[in-house]
């Protein structure tokens, strides 16, 4: 009896073992490769294709090879060549949901942005539908907080992605532009839903032909708050191949360049810090190109003074926030840096010369000089300015420098007529052996006439014969200072004589004078009881016809130097 009851339930379990083998190694990859097809072209809206799928009952491992998802043309939108998955029997009988290996070979993504602006992987996102009586998002919200409720223990050892490919094509520009994320390596390593797990991830990839993008990431996903550090490198990254962006908002193409960035990030404590470094070599613009896109900013400018005498360019861009901040976001944080930056590049460029050359915020501009109204000799403390200004230049080897004399119609016109008149009483007081008032009687009677002076001395006469000197003297030196007409020549010449002040000293300083130039005059607004001589910066060795990449428009839409101000 009893080799009966063991016979038969022996037959029980290999009849298991058998539907087991059956149902797991033929009816499960058959209904997984229908199911994949059938019901993912029903929530892609597209054809997916699989071209196997097969399931190890003895191992417990998933093996699909060559699944597409494609698009109307039938090209391929996203796919992988395979895709095995490793799980863990055992571990279920410790409660818990074990995959040993997650293994994606051959991923393939091709992004396409369209004209419209729409990306072409945004048709593959399935439509929510809400289902019918769901509950208000607020009783959702209040349920979830009144009964939280523990995560399984889902446990991933590790997670591939090789040989992996994505292209992008932007079809909304002229010519169109490309580029392709080649030999994708990714390796993620201790996902879990442990609340003190921490998940490492490796990434490295080529782009384009040359640039490498290296990156790793430590994170505590299940920590409250975050816990994140991480680093991203891009090395040796053409720059050429964006010139259909560069000559859309430039107006020229990009003729040579390569690009190197460095990311560090890190979360503790609600607090991010964060660093990007960027470095660009040989950049260089190519031939003018029609774009009605082009931004009239002074890109040359820039460039020109972001350069160091080596062509490199070196850029460091500091970002630190609260994230527990209501209003903390993250890339308006990111764009008010960057924009801050290139801001003051573009408004204040001697300004970022002073930075560069070590100055503190708040120093002396280096985009002026101040002249004592009257004077085209240049003060002690101006000269020290201009020092440090061509210490500035000789570092950036691609800017010139042009020197606009300067002059304010008031303040010097009335020190020149002041100076004018001490001359002129000097010179008579060397021969003459007459009195102050009579001298000064003189000069206002050559100026004026002798009726005009016959009618102020009236004014102050004492008695026959006798004059209030002093203050017949005061109002002939404030008439003659003050009445006296502009000699526009005159400040001319005095604006003329501080540029060439300028210009001798800074050539006498060893400066390049083929960078140097002395442009027009300019009339200025005085302060502070000094006028200012203004500087233009330009890009050394480009045209006239070059100057939309050197100026910003005014307010009045024309273009104009960038100058110190």
């Amino acid at each position: 009896m009893l080799k009966k009851i063991t016979r038969i339930v022996l037959k029980i379990l290999v009849g298991c073992f058998i539907f087991y083998l059956v149902v797991a190694g033929i009816v499960l990859p058959v209904a997984l490769k229908w199911g994949i097809e059938s019901q993912g072209a029903k929530a892609l809206r597209h054809p997916v294709k699989v071209a196997s799928v097969m399931f190890n009952p003895f191992l417990w491992r998933l093996d699909a090879r060559g699944f597409k998802v494609l698009d109307s043309d039938g090209q391929v939108m996203a796919g992988f060549d395979r895709l095995s998955v490793d799980a863990s029997f055992l571990a279920l009988f410790k409660k818990t949901y074990r995959i040993e290996s997650l293994v994606v070979e051959g991923l393939k993504i091709n992004v396409v942005l369209l004209d419209a602006g729409h990306v072409n992987l945004m048709d593959l996102v399935p439509v929510a539908v809400p289902p019918a009586n769901s509950p208000a998002p607020k009783e959702k919200a209040a349920a979830s907080l009144s009964s939280p409720q523990a995560l399984p223990l889902v446990v991933v050892d590790v997670i591939m992605f090789k040989n992996g490919q994505v292209n992008f094509l932007d079809r909304s520009i002229h010519p169109n532009f490309s580029v392709t994320l080649n030999d994708i390596d990714l390796k993620v390593t201790g996902l879990s839903t442990k609340p003190d797990s921490t998940t490492n991830a490796l990434f490295h990839s080529r782009l384009g032909e040359k640039g490498v993008i290296t990156s790793e990431v430590n994170l505590k996903p299940l920590t409250q708050p975050i816990e994140l550090e991480t680093s991203l490198a891009l090395n040796g990254f053409a720059l050429d191949v964006l010139t259909p962006y560069v000559g859309k908002y430039t107006g020229r193409s990009l003729k040579d360049g390569a690009l190197e960035f460095k990311m560090d990030y890190r979360i503790s404590g609600n607090k991010l810090t964060a660093t990007h470094k960027v470095l660009v070599q040989r950049f260089a613009f190519g031939q003018k190109v029609e774009s009605k896109d082009a931004l009239p900013l002074p890109f040359g400018l820039v460039v020109a003074l972001l350069e160091d005498p080596e062509g490199r360019i070196k850029i460091s861009l500091p970002v630190t926030g609260d994230m527990s901040k209501p209003d903390f976001h993250y890339w308006s944080l990111l764009g008010q840096v960057v924009s801050n930056f290139f801001t003051g590049l573009i408004t204040k460029p001697f300004a970022f010369l002073a930075s560069a050359m070590g100055a503190e915020s708040g120093t002396d501009e280096l985009g002026y000089v101040r002249f004592l109204p009257g004077k085209a000799d240049i003060p002690e403390a101006e000269q020290k300015k201009i020092i440090t200004l061509l210490a500035g230049l000789k570092e950036h080897p691609k800017l010139k420098l042009e020197v606009n004399g300067g002059y304010d119609p008031d303040t010097d016109w009335k020190a020149i007529k002041i100076d004018t008149l001490a001359k002129d009483y000097a010179e008579i007081r060397r021969t003459s052996t007459r009195s102050e008032s009579s001298i000064y009687q003189m000069l206002y009677q050559r100026r004026l006439g002798i009726r005009d002076l016959w009618t102020l001395t009236k004014k102050y006469k004492v008695k026959e014969g006798t004059y209030d000197d002093e203050k017949l003297i005061a109002e002939i030196k404030r008439q003659l200072i003050e009445n006296a007409a502009v000699d526009k020549p005159a400040l001319l010449a005095l604006a003329a004589a501080r540029a060439k002040a300028v210009y001798d000293f800074i050539v006498a300083a060893g400066f390049d004078a083929a960078r140097l130039s002395v442009g027009a005059s300019r009339q200025e607004q005085g302060s502070m009881g000094f006028v200012p001589l203004e500087f233009t910066l330009t890009v050394f060795g480009d045209t006239p016809s070059d100057t939309s990449l050197l100026t910003p428009p005014d307010s009045r839409g024309k273009l104009h130097q960038v100058k110190g101000s």
